[in-house]
Parts: structure tokens; C-alpha cells; sequence
């Protein structure tokens, strides 16, 4: 008897200390970033900070590879409140309801550099973007912090030098409006799709290139089957921290901020594995047999330098980027 009691007080024991140690709280964090790319290890960085710093009372399940769904899926997700989380171009916020002005981020040779482009997505110019559209749409970028590799044109015909290299190619653009815009502008077809349906189009045909640099086009293994990268560094994004507004006003003030430190951490990881991967993509591509090519820079920024009238003073508030401009002085 007296051992059936020992051994019933040690299962209420384990019992009791499950709980204990149990999450208070659980959430669903989703991309579309390949796993254990640069931009993964950012996220599961947050999810050790938070662990941490929480004492084990909010627990971070990272989902890489588009697992709980595509940008569009992921937003939406958000917005229903079947997904907390997601880390995503800043951008990506701009096909959100009265969000629009957000599109400024993928604006052709906005920003200098890498640097220049996380400070100024971290400013109060840009902050004040974040709080509207999280009110309106019911997500928030809480934190951006993650610098991308600047963006490429990589195709499977060329090599692409001009603007007029590109008239009538399928490129697979963000669905993004002023990511459209841009390339339209130069007579491309845009085709939208998912970044883990790309590989397959390009391969097949269906599409003759895409824009990424080499964070995602590597990790895609996309140069497999394009063999034309033309280095234009139209647009240097950082990564932006989502969250459901929802979630976020759930919080109390000390959970918001852990969550922003830990988004500095996970973001810093990015960075540094990102300029690692910069410095050693040239040599993959070398191994693929990529023709890799500095196009008329000069030529593409004057080719898109009246993108942003049909957004200024409609989508976003004239002077914005000026403003934006200025700040990068």
C-alpha cells in the first residue's frame, strides 16, 4: 500500500511540474524564408530570446517554408487570428487595407545601402506608417530588423545590361502594386506567384525570370535554372516583424518590448549571416555557371525615376520621398 501512495505522489509530482513549467502562452510564427536560411535562424533567435527572457511562459513555434502558409496566406492569417506572426518584407504591408503607403519601401534606389535603409525604416517617418496601418487593417510591423541582400534581376535570358533587355520577358514579381508598376513600366509581364511555386516556372518556362537577391535566390535554388543575374540593387529591403494587432494589444507593455528586443537579436543574426552569404553567393554562382553581369545602373534609375508620381500625393503624402531621401543625409 504504502508504495502505491510513493508511487501516486510521484506522478502528481511530474504532474504539477508540467504544469508549472507549461507556455502560458503559445504562437504561431510563419514565413515563406527557406529553412535554415539566414533569415529562419533571425526568427528562431526571436524564439530563443523570448523563451528566455519570458522564463518559459511564452513559447514561439517557428514555421519556415511557407508551412502555415504563402505572404498573402500569412497576412490574411493574421488579420483572422489563425496566424500571430510573420517575418516579411516591409512592403508586403502595402497590399493591406489603407496600408498603401508602405509601398514607398520597394521604391526603385530609394535608399543608398543596407544601412541606410535600416535606419530609415526604423525612423519616426516611418513609424508613424506602422501605427495607421495596424489600426486600419489589424496588423502590425512591430520591429524591422533583418538587412536583405539588395535586390537582383536573374533570368534565363540574357544577359540583361538595359532597361530595354526586358521588354516582353514573364518575370515572377512580388504582388506588390508599385512592384508592378516598376516593371511594367519596362514592358515586362508580371506573373505572380508564391516564392515556393518559382523554381518549378522557371524550369518549366512558364516564367523567364525574377527579382531577389542572393538571400532568397540561393536559398531557392533558383540560379539552378536561371542562368542571368544582372546585379541592378534596385531596392535594398530589411525584414519586418508582423504581428496580429490583435495579439499585440494582448500584451501587457514588458511582453511588448521583449518582443522588440528579441526582434533586434533575431535581426542582427539575419545581418551578419547575410553579408557572409553576399560575400560567398558569387562563388555559387560561379559553381551553377551564372553569368553574372553590372548592368547601366544609371540607365534603370532614370528608366524608373517617375515611378512614384502616380503614388505621390494619392497612395502616400507628397513629400514623402523627399523626406525619405533627406533623412538618409
Amino acid at each position: 500500500m504504502k508504495v502505491r501512495v510513493a508511487a501516486l505522489l510521484v506522478v502528481l509530482f511530474s504532474v504539477t511540474t508540467c504544469v508549472t513549467h507549461a507556455a502560458e502562452l503559445t504562437l504561431r510564427f510563419g514565413t515563406p524564408f527557406v529553412t535554415n536560411s539566414n533569415l529562419h535562424k533571425a526568427m528562431e533567435k526571436f524564439a530563443e530570446v523570448v523563451d528566455k527572457e519570458s522564463g518559459g511562459k511564452i513559447r514561439v513555434q517557428v514555421y519556415a517554408d511557407s508551412q502555415i502558409g504563402d505572404i498573402q496566406q500569412l497576412i490574411a492569417g493574421m488579420q483572422l487570428g489563425t496566424v500571430d506572426m510573420a517575418y516579411l518584407g516591409v512592403g508586403n504591408s502595402g497590399q493591406l487595407k489603407d496600408c498603401g503607403a508602405l509601398n514607398v519601401a520597394y521604391l526603385p534606389y530609394l535608399f543608398k545601402n543596407k544601412e541606410k535603409a535600416t535606419q530609415v525604416l526604423n525612423g519616426p517617418i516611418m513609424q508613424e506608417f506602422y501605427d495607421s496601418c495596424a489600426k486600419s487593417s489589424g496588423v502590425r510591423i512591430f520591429a524591422v530588423a533583418g538587412a536583405r541582400s539588395p535586390r537582383a534581376i536573374v533570368t534565363t535570358k540574357g544577359p540583361i545590361r538595359k532597361p530595354e533587355d526586358l521588354k516582353g520577358m514573364r518575370l515572377r514579381i512580388p504582388p506588390i502594386p508599385i512592384f508592378r508598376e516598376t516593371f511594367e513600366s519596362l514592358g515586362v509581364k508580371v506573373v505572380p506567384l508564391g516564392l515556393n511555386e518559382v523554381y518549378m516556372a522557371l524550369s518549366r518556362g512558364q516564367v523567364d525570370g525574377q527579382d531577389n537577391g542572393f538571400d532568397l535566390t540561393v536559398t531557392f535554388r533558383f540560379h539552378e535554372v536561371s542562368k542571368f543575374w544582372s546585379a541592378t540593387d534596385h531596392v535594398y529591403d530589411v525584414a519586418a516583424w508582423y504581428v496580429s494587432e490583435r495579439r499585440w494589444k494582448s500584451m501587457t507593455k514588458e511582453q511588448q518590448e521583449l518582443f522588440k528586443r528579441s526582434a533586434q537579436a533575431g535581426g542582427k543574426v539575419a545581418t551578419d549571416l547575410g553579408e557572409q552569404f553576399d560575400r560567398q553567393g558569387m562563388e555559387e554562382l560561379k559553381k551553377q555557371g551564372v553569368t553574372y553581369v553590372v548592368p547601366d545602373k544609371a540607365a534603370f534609375e532614370v528608366a524608373w525615376k517617375d515611378v512614384y508620381k502616380s503614388y505621390e500625393g494619392k497612395v502616400w503624402p507628397d513629400g514623402l520621398v523627399e523626406r525619405l531621401k533627406a533623412a538618409q543625409k
